[in-house]
């Protein structure tokens, strides 16, 4: 892994492109962080960059508005996604906006291999890295999404890139229709931190963390209510909405780092027939999906690969609407039949009621995500960016 540099030995350095739209695509920036950091310990040097908001004021108020949006009006995102999509103009090949930045960056940090996390951080970046480093630097972009069609941005596909790779199989098959070279593309998986792969939770495992962790009753119908990146959530909502269900169920609500949301539902929730905990920002999340009966979520592709795999149902929360960055991952579990959405909070009570009271529908279910799951690690595909 180490390069000779003279007498010198030298480490691999690699450069991750993100942006903070959302969290998933920071969420799969750190997870290669931290892959790195297992595989290879010092003898690989990450550097993780927001290339698009640090790299002009245009970028960046297009970020803040993406956030925005996403927290109170998620149909917005139809008019907005495909105004985004015409970025390819303002990079026809190499970086336009921003271009003084991006050549800063590579000047400094000098990488052996460019890795994408975001859709608009492809096209015109892998062609710039390769004029200012040499055609030896290897790009890649990691696609988030679950599959192709309306909300996989044409962003996602640079075919001058070293590699696509791709979560799934429809995915890739997405790229290649967008003209992706066949032998630069792999299915990789889902692109989670280590913790999401070690070995899971057993039956006595999980009753203690739900007892001594959370203080919550190991027996009753456990209810995780994720957050957004950009804090969206319709926590209060869903959880009135459930109040006539009683004491059959208990409720986690994460609220991120929007403290004042955590503390607006704890001023109230001791009024809910049920135990209601609330949890701020937590690197826990594996242990909290395999202690839940199910989690209600938005439909961006990062809680749902995590829901796949710590095997824990998902009910995809569409309330606002469906935004087009999540319907390929709505479609891919309406597919594979693993997958619920609900429009009003209503419809959330209705399917835990029917959970709770019909645990087989549950156990079936769990079943099928098992059938469809992938657990390949993102370890192969770093090895053909970093070498083994």
């Amino acid at each position: 892994m180490t390069l000779m540099n003279g007498n010198k030995l030298e480490s691999k350095r690699l450069l991750v492109l993100t942006s903070a739209t959302g969290a998933g695509h920071d969420s799969h920036a750190f997870a290669t962080a931290a892959w790195c950091r297992q595989l290879y310990g010092t003898e690989v040097e990450v550097t993780i960059e927001h290339a698009l908001e640090d790299s002009h004021p245009f970028y960046r108020h297009g970020v803040d508005f993406y956030n925005f949006i996403q927290r109170g009006m998620p149909w917005f995102h139809h008019v907005y996604y495909n105004v985004v999509e015409l970025i390819e103009v303002l990079n026809p090949g190499t970086v336009s906006l921003g271009r003084d930045y991006y050549i800063r960056l590579l000047e400094k940090v000098r990488p052996h291999a460019v890795l994408s996390v975001m859709d608009c951080l492809n096209r015109g970046y892998f062609e710039l890295a390769k004029a200012v480093l040499g055609v030896d630097v290897k790009c890649a972009t990691y696609c988030t999404e679950f599959g192709g069609g309306y909300g996989f941005s044409r962003n996602w596909v640079n075919p001058r890139g070293d590699y696509f790779l791709g979560r799934t199989e429809d995915a890739t098959a997405a790229a290649l229709r967008r003209g992706m070279a066949p032998e630069r593309i792999l299915t990789v998986g889902h692109w989670e931190p280590p913790a999401f792969y070690a070995p899971a939770m057993d039956e006595e495992e999980k009753t203690s963390y739900l007892r001594e962790t959370l203080q919550l009753d190991p027996g009753r119908f456990t209810l995780l209510l994720s957050t957004g990146g950009a804090g969206a959530q319709n926590h209060a909502a869903i959880i009135r909405s459930l109040f006539s269900l009683g004491k059959r169920i208990q409720v986690i609500a994460l609220c991120g780092r929007d403290a004042q949301a955590k503390a607006s539902l704890d001023s109230w929730v001791g009024q809910a027939p049920f135990a209601v905990r609330t949890i701020p920002f937590t690197d826990e999340m594996p242990k909290l999906l395999q202690v839940s009966s199910a989690v209600v979520a938005r439909a961006g592709a990062t809680t749902a690969g995590e829901a796949l795999l710590c095997n824990c149902p998902i009910i995809f929360n569409a309330i606002g609407l469906m935004m087009p960055q999540e319907l390929p991952t709505w479609r891919y579990f309406r597919k594979h039949d693993i997958g619920f959405a609900a429009f009003r909070a209503a419809q959330i009570r209705q399917i835990v009621e029917q959970w709770s009271v019909h645990p087989t529908k549950l156990s079936e279910l769990r079943q099928r995500m098992q059938s469809v799951r992938c657990m390949t690690t993102p370890e192969s595909a770093l090895e053909q960016l970093l070498g083994p």
